[in-house]
This record gives C-alpha cells, sequence and structure tokens, in this order.
C-alpha cells in the first residue's frame, strides 16, 4: 500500500474524529478537505452528522458568521466536483436562515 494512501487514512480518520468538536466556522470552511478525504461523501454516515450542525440554528448564530461569508463558502462548495448534494442542500438553508 502506497504510503500517501496510509497518510490520507490516518488524516481522515483524525478529521472524522474531530467533528464533534469543531466550531461551525471551522466546519464551514474545512468543507472542501472534509469532502477530499471522503469524510464528506454520499452514504457516509459522518456527512449526517455534518448536514446537521449545518443546519443548527444556534450554532449558525453562535458562529458569528455573516451572510456574505456563508454565501461564499456556499459557492466554493458548490463548485467542487466532490461536493456532497446533502451539505449542498444544508448551507443553503443555513443561508436562507441568516438572510431572514
Amino acid at each position: 500500500m502506497p504510503l500517501n494512501y496510509l497518510y490520507l487514512e490516518a488524516e481522515a480518520a483524525r478529521a472524522e474524529e474531530s467533528l464533534p468538536s469543531m466550531s461551525y466556522r471551522a466546519l464551514v470552511e474545512n468543507l472542501g478537505r472534509l469532502s477530499e478525504l471522503g469524510v464528506v461523501a454520499p452514504e457516509n454516515p459522518a456527512t449526517m452528522l455534518v448536514a446537521a450542525r449545518l443546519v443548527d440554528r444556534s450554532r449558525i448564530r453562535q458562529s458569528g458568521m455573516s451572510g456574505s461569508e456563508l454565501r461564499s463558502a456556499l459557492d466554493q462548495y458548490r463548485r467542487r466536483r466532490d461536493a456532497v448534494d446533502g451539505i449542498v442542500k444544508a448551507l443553503e438553508g443555513a443561508l436562507a436562515f441568516l438572510l431572514v
């Protein structure tokens, strides 16, 4: 097995373990890397946790993120070839909440 594969697998495991303690802003900022590592992927149970946290209204409020920051994150994530539809929809829901 190539060394790079083992490194990425270990990084993915660490990233998945850190999800419960990750702040909202950190979660949004790291969506791309989480997708690259396969932590956020269709059929991965961790993806459901990420989506639930992204639409959690109290987390959104506490994050201090602005609508423009969230819109930028959504646009960047949406352009990724490995973007997960459920995460895109969660970001859209979070943005809609912020803009109300």
